[in-house]
């Protein structure tokens, strides 16, 4: 079953890319029809059949009565509600999608416009922060769609109510809260880090450079910290990222791409590699290593179909 959903899912991402290169405008309606409900489709879940799917499902949120744009059904009861958006995905149909769960008391929701799919835990939900909630945050693309294979398959019917896909959701929802926790504390994390090895390394102070330059090596990802010019400056922090840090904005023009957490910040990888990296360097953004660049811009050249496949 597992390799049926695959093979539709790639056909999918197929039918993704072609269909928003032609109609790069589509309405709600029209995103619904063409791509929510085929991706539905390639997820088990029937959208002609209420058994598995049911359209404009009725939701009280105290004197009135909304309509969720899908619930996905185990049996009589809603497990999953989807809300279809046009155009880019924000924290407002997050938050919607999110108190729509809650007042039907079901545990998952899906916001998504077709190509990019956000998925939130009610459990999860705290001090009213969709960020705490997000378990699932996938682009779908042809260059893209086999490496998010695994955890598309857990939206699957029969998959998505299962504890095996609940446990999977709760280590993805841990692994980003930490990650974003550590991110936060990034600077003092690198003091606590000098302190303990200084404490029991026995050979002085630790040089910070000598110390970033040894956990690159250790963990691979990690912060750049702040370094001091000879007259005691403070050179810019530069924060690594990784490709899927990044969005495809097809509208604003090919190559073109904006950094997820702040959209201000964009980059055209239509330019040649060292112009790609002053840009990063211009919003103190950088790749951990030389190497590392090259994936990155072959991974975001390759989403925006500026290398086709053979």
């Amino acid at each position: 079953m597992s390799e049926e959903i695959n093979e539709a899912l790639r056909r999918y991402a197929e039918r993704v890319q072609s269909l928003t290169d032609q109609f790069p405008n589509w309405n709600e309606v029209e995103v619904k029809r063409y791509l929510i409900e085929p991706l539905l489709i390639a997820l088990l879940w029937d959208p002609a059949d209420p058994n598995f799917v049911r359209h404009e499902f009725p939701v009280t949120m105290g004197s009135e009565t909304r309509k969720v744009d899908y619930a996905l059904m185990s049996g009589d009861t809603p497990i999953c509600v989807v809300e279809a958006k046009a155009g880019d995905l924000d924290d407002v149909a997050a938050r919607q999608a999110l108190s729509y769960a809650r007042n039907l008391n079901v545990p998952w929701a899906l916001v998504t416009n077709g190509q990019q799919l956000c998925l939130y835990g009610i459990e999860f939900y705290t001090s009213e922060n969709t960020m705490n909630a997000l378990v699932m945050d996938v682009a779908i693309s042809p260059e893209s769609i086999d490496a998010s294979l695994d955890s598309l398959n857990y939206l699957a019917n029969g998959t998505l109510d299962s504890e095996e896909a609940y446990d999977v959701f709760k280590i993805f929802n841990e692994h980003r809260s930490l990650l974003v926790f550590l991110e936060s504390k990034k600077d003092t994390l690198v003091k606590v880090i000098a302190k303990w090895i200084e404490e029991r390394w026995a050979k002085g102070s630790v040089n910070e450079a000598s110390l970033r330059s040894s956990l690159e090596s250790v963990f691979g990802r990690v912060e750049i910290i702040k370094e001091k010019h000879a007259e005691g400056e403070a050179r810019p922090t530069y924060r690594t990222v990784v490709a899927s840090d990044w969005k495809y904005r097809r509208n604003l023009g090919k190559g073109i791409f904006e950094l997820k957490t702040d959209p201000d910040k964009r980059i055209d990888v239509s330019l040649p590699g060292p112009d790609v990296e002053r840009q990063l360097e211009k919003f103190g953004l950088c790749l951990s290593t030389r190497s590392a660049f090259g994936g990155f811009y072959y991974n975001l050249r390759r989403q925006a179909g500026l290398i086709r496949r053979r």
